[in-house]
């Protein structure tokens, strides 16, 4: 694809978001109802300077009430570049839209990945948004007074900061951060910023195991299941929920294979190309854990990548959005090893095994090959009945010890 076309389909998509978003009512400017904003694109408006008109990638064009001309216009520039964009595209972009509209126009900077630091400071000389936008994100669900944290923000624009769950959209303005396009036009509005009250940031609730569990307990009782492997297909079919599988690779924009993603609008779960059959059983149960653990009340849409399988210990340095990860994993365990049918499938295997108690539990591993090699062959019997990862199987064996 070249570069004109992959500019193209960055336009596309975005002007997809923000239709998507007036149609469901979401593109809110303060007061201002969706009605009265109109989405262009290729839009071309008269020159004074040039005596010709000058084409915008993006231009939302934003009404009063009764109106006939547009009170503001956000006019946005997609760049589908890999590292920072060019000084000189910046301030020619910015010496346009000052020509064509004057003192009633924003204009945003739209790029696929994120930018190198000097970008903010020619971003905030040119009194410029930033916007990092990216189709397979996770789409999150704010309103004026929710608002994700500035650091998870942060993170989405600017190299050098931990890598974390991309966002579908995500923004940087005057030293501030934001997450739907609504709240970035509402900072545009210099009538309402002197309204607005300092933002609160969404707050994910802690949810204990036990809960998780109880949950995951109540589907698996509600399809009749007795043993063996879990049907994640009836259990989709019991929640009503699509069950899609692509079999594609789909990468992230750190080209990090992206496993499955969930639509909480449309009840769909969607699975792509999996190397390994034990992976994409936990990623199913993943996603069927958003949808059970009522994130839908955070997101519109998310993904899963690799790393995310991996969250297992609510640590202090996560983000809100990364405890949902962290739930969906532990439901994912409970689904795909029920509960009560593992803790029969353990006894029964240390019985096989002749894992004897000698005054630490029937499991106790040290670095005696007594102890360790029929540790060994159980986690591995209970992987292959279950369909289980062998970490998966020894992290909710591990868990079980704990509790008691």
């Amino acid at each position: 694809m070249n570069s004109t076309a992959t500019g193209n389909s960055l336009e596309d998509a975005l002007v997809k978001y923000l239709i998507d978003q007036q149609e469901r009512g979401d593109l809110v400017y303060g007061a201002y109802p969706p009605d009265l904003c109109k989405i262009r694109k290729k839009a071309k408006y008269p020159c004074p300077d040039r005596g010709k008109p000058v084409e915008f990638d993006v231009v939302i064009e934003v009404y009063r009430e009764g109106g006939k001309t547009p009170h503001l216009y956000a006019v946005f520039e997609c760049k589908n570049y890999k590292s920072g964009i060019p000084e000189d595209r910046v301030r020619v972009f910015s010496d346009q839209i000052g020509s064509v509209f004057g003192h009633s126009v924003k204009g945003i900077l739209v790029v696929s990945s994120r930018l190198q630091s000097g970008a903010e400071m020619i971003a905030r000389s040119r009194s410029m948004g930033i916007v990092k936008f990216i189709e397979s994100g996770a789409d999150v669900v704010v309103d004026r007074r929710d608002r994700v944290e500035s650091a998870f923000l942060k993170s989405q624009i600017f190299e050098g900061e931990h890598r974390v769950k991309s966002l579908k959209f995500s923004a940087y303005f005057d030293g501030r951060f934001f997450s739907s396009i609504g709240q970035l036009l509402e900072c545009f509005d210099q009538d309402s910023v002197g309204r607005t009250t300092g933002p609160a940031s969404i707050s994910v609730p802690y949810t204990s195991l036990d809960e998780i569990r109880a949950f995951a307990t109540e589907i698996v009782e509600a399809i009749g299941y007795k043993a063996g492997p879990i049907d994640l297909t009836e259990i989709c079919a019991a929640m009503s929920l699509e069950l899609k599988f692509t079999r594609t690779n789909v990468f992230d924009e750190d080209a990090t294979l992206i496993l499955g993603s969930a639509n909480f609008d449309r009840n769909v779960i969607e699975i792509n190309s999996h190397d390994n059959e034990f992976r994409e059983r936990f990623t199913i149960g993943h996603e069927i854990g958003h949808f059970c653990l009522g994130h839908g009340r955070y997101l519109r849409s998310e993904t899963v990548v690799e790393r995310d399988l991996l969250l297992d210990v609510e640590g202090a340095e996560n983000f809100n959005f990364t405890r949902l990860e962290l739930q969906a994993n532990l439901f994912a365990s409970e689904i795909v090893l029920p509960d009560k049918i593992f803790r029969i499938a353990v006894e029964v295997g240390c019985a096989r095994l002749n894992m004897r108690d000698i005054g630490f539990g029937r499991i106790y591993v040290d670095d005696n090959p007594w102890t360790y090699q029929p540790y060994n062959q159980l986690i591995s019997d209970l992987s292959r009945y279950f369909l289980v990862s062998k970490q998966a199987t020894s992290n909710k064996i591990e868990k079980a010890r704990a509790r008691k």
